[in-house]
């Protein structure tokens, strides 16, 4: 399935053109998209308050049940919002167990029955 137009690569860098590198088909760029909607805090984007799943400020809360069933709530809301036309969510699971949180995100690119996984972790360690 391919979307119409290119789109900048996730994380940005300079493909082996000496371009900025761009992706082209929707299988290549939901992941990306995903990545940087989880990791983006609501209102890091100056004219985006709202974008953003904000799993990267998890590391600095006291990690238990109730952050982990916010972590929740909020990405799943990120994610019907600014994803939606995109993926269809299946589901979105939220561990936490000492200083490390994992997100796993089961999904579907529009159009498909086929179910995709992207996993996520991050630990508090310095």
């Amino acid at each position: 399935m391919v979307h119409s137009g290119k789109h900048l690569a996730f994380p940005f860098h300079i493909g082996n053109d000496g371009r900025a590198a761009t992706v082209s088909t929707m299988q290549e760029q939901v992941p990306q998209e995903l990545i940087q909607l989880i990791l983006t805090n609501p209102g890091e984007r100056l004219c985006l308050t709202d974008f953003g799943g904000g799993a990267r400020s998890l590391v600095f809360e006291e990690l238990d049940d109730v952050t982990s069933g916010l972590a929740k709530a909020r990405i799943t809301s990120a994610i019907n919002r600014w994803m939606g036309h995109r993926i269809s969510l299946d589901e979105l699971n939220v561990a936490v167990e000492n200083e490390t949180i994992s997100v796993e995100i089961r999904y579907r690119l529009a159009g498909s029955e086929e179910s995709r996984v992207m996993k996520f972790q991050r630990g508090g360690e310095a």
